[in-house]
């Protein structure tokens, strides 16, 4: 599929480059994202807890600036990968964290943390970052990020986003005829420019074709609407 394509060779920039620090990749869930980042390293020769760490899920600040700080004890490209971030980046102090680390001054990226209870209160930051998020235009907190990133966004790619849904109709559709699946895609199909339109867009109009055939289509068009 052409997304682990497009996510393999943008590990390959990131870790083949010497002034580019993170990659964010953005796409629905269920399209493989994690293990193509994860099955990518891994074929490059890079092992978990020695060249890269994973972290999934809730973080506090606090969590946060110690798993920065765990990169120095990695091996190159000391690669730190946070999936499913958006909890992380609603705070501000974290996403402050992850501005310093990924942003130069004087030559260096220095990380810091003043707070009771922390020893050091800052260390320089020389490892490299990949976000995963399943909703990169939803995720208004990632923006000041983006400019100091390669940034994947899967949805934003209509021509790509069409290719995956026509040859994974069956995944949406269930146990429609062959028939039936293509009357609903030839009218969804001109809805994917939408800035609106998302997989799961395609995923409610077979659900209101399953419920009513006959009005399915103005219900759908309505909940786009937002």
């Amino acid at each position: 599929m052409q997304i682990h394509e497009n996510i393999e060779k943008y590990i390959e920039v990131l870790i083949n480059s010497d002034d580019i620090y993170s990659l964010i990749i953005s796409a629905p869930q269920g399209l493989g994202k994690t293990s193509t980042v994860l099955s990518k390293l891994s074929e490059m020769g890079f092992i978990e807890d020695q060249n890269y760490l994973y972290q999934s899920g809730y973080m506090t600040a606090l969590r946060l600036y110690d798993f920065l700080s765990r990169s120095r004890i990695l091996e190159i490209p000391k690669i730190l990968i946070f999936d499913d971030i958006d909890s992380l980046l609603s705070n501000k102090t974290s996403l402050a964290l992850l501005k310093s680390a990924l942003s130069e001054a004087r030559g260096k990226r220095v990380v810091a943390y003043e707070s009771k209870g922390v020893v050091e209160r800052s260390f320089e930051f020389n490892g490299k970052i990949i976000l995963i998020t399943n909703n990169l235009s939803g995720n208004r907190n990632l923006k000041p990020l983006l400019d100091r990133a390669i940034v994947y966004n899967f949805e934003s790619d209509p021509q790509e986003l069409m290719a995956y849904i026509e040859g994974n109709l069956d995944k949406f559709s269930g146990d429609l005829s062959d028939d039936q699946k293509e009357s609903v895609w030839d009218k969804v199909r001109r809805f994917v420019d939408s800035p609106d339109f998302s997989l799961r867009s395609v995923g409610r109009a077979f659900a209101f074709y399953r419920n009513d055939p006959e009005n399915w289509y103005d219900l759908w068009r309505k909940s786009m609407k937002k």
